[in-house]
């Protein structure tokens, strides 16, 4: 994993902000959790618990216009460097199907989509980014659009697999992505999902440093609790979900923390932060949460 570059939007233009309710539940009410700065600019964004059903969510936040500003150009690569996890997870959660159909949301470079691919699934992306639908074209030959979900591209029970690999936080409506993959999938299909777990030791121990906050980009900061409800709520009965860690994350988090905490310096080396993973992980408190959820 790298960091990318600043972003080189103008942000001295007027943005556009939502003051939303909350994404899972509709609740007005909200209580401030966490202010942090955006790693790749200079703006501070809130993050707010709903009281209601306990989503956390960033607001307001730029709207659907807006955000595409605070995306630098590498971002796509970024998010290429997150494909470990869809790799090993892949493999566990998806047989090799022959001619499945799969559809990855989010793609990225497409290096998921062409490893799938080679297994035999016949398989095509989706990824808000223009750059990245374009090199997964022409570096691996293979089918993407640009767009989000709901996709005209795409009628009921089209896939057996759909996977979301640390893309539906970006979103601004999770539960409406959720519910557009779920009628997407045949029946018996699989939704393959992982998200940044806020919930996480390092989420709490870092707070405001914490790699996975990744704000403003970051909409929505999921729990294991909020995820399998907002699954439930797409429409999913069968969910299983377990953790992940993510060493490198604890590494980024402690490099961005001030100097001077002990801890911190000792979580910048690649011993320290993978003892600091497995410990999280044996206490159900890893960085990452992953769901599959069967239609």
């Amino acid at each position: 994993m790298h960091l990318s570059a600043p972003h080189t939007a103008d942000l001295r233009q007027p943005i556009a902000w939502d003051e939303c309710a909350c994404l899972l539940c509709g609740g007005a009410r909200h209580t401030p959790i966490l202010e942090a700065v955006d790693s790749l600019g200079e703006m501070r964004f809130l993050i707010v618990r709903c009281e209601r059903c306990g989503l956390a969510f960033t607001n307001p936040r730029p709207d659907r216009d807006s955000i595409d500003r605070f995306y630098p150009d590498d971002y796509a690569c970024h998010r290429i460097e997150r494909q470990p996890l869809a790799k090993r997870d892949g493999s566990v959660a998806l047989p090799k199907h022959g001619l499945a159909r799969l559809l990855d949301f989010g793609c990225g470079s497409g290096a998921f989509l062409a490893r799938m691919n080679a297994q035999g699934w016949n398989v095509v992306g989706l990824d808000r980014s223009e750059n990245a639908v374009k090199r997964v074209r022409e570096h691996f030959g293979l089918t993407a659009h640009v767009g989000s979900l709901p996709s005209p591209y795409w009628t009921s029970n089209c896939f057996e697999a759909v996977t979301m690999w640390q893309s539906l936080e970006h979103v601004h409506d999770p539960l409406g992505v959720l519910r557009a993959a779920y009628r997407l999938l045949t029946p018996g299909g699989r939704l393959l999902v992982a998200v940044p777990n806020v919930d996480g030791w390092a989420a709490r121990w870092f707070g405001a440093h914490w790699y996975g906050l990744d704000l403003p980009r970051h909409l929505t900061h999921f729990t294991p609790t909020t995820l399998h409800l907002m699954l439930t709520l797409a429409g999913f009965a069968r969910i299983d979900m377990r953790q992940e860690r993510k060493s490198s994350w604890i590494r980024h988090s402690a490099g961005m923390t001030p100097p001077g905490d002990w801890m911190a310096r000792a979580m910048r080396t690649r011993f320290g932060s993978g003892l600091a993973g497995w410990a999280a992980l044996a206490f159900n408190a890893a960085e990452s949460i992953f769901a599959v959820a069967t239609k």
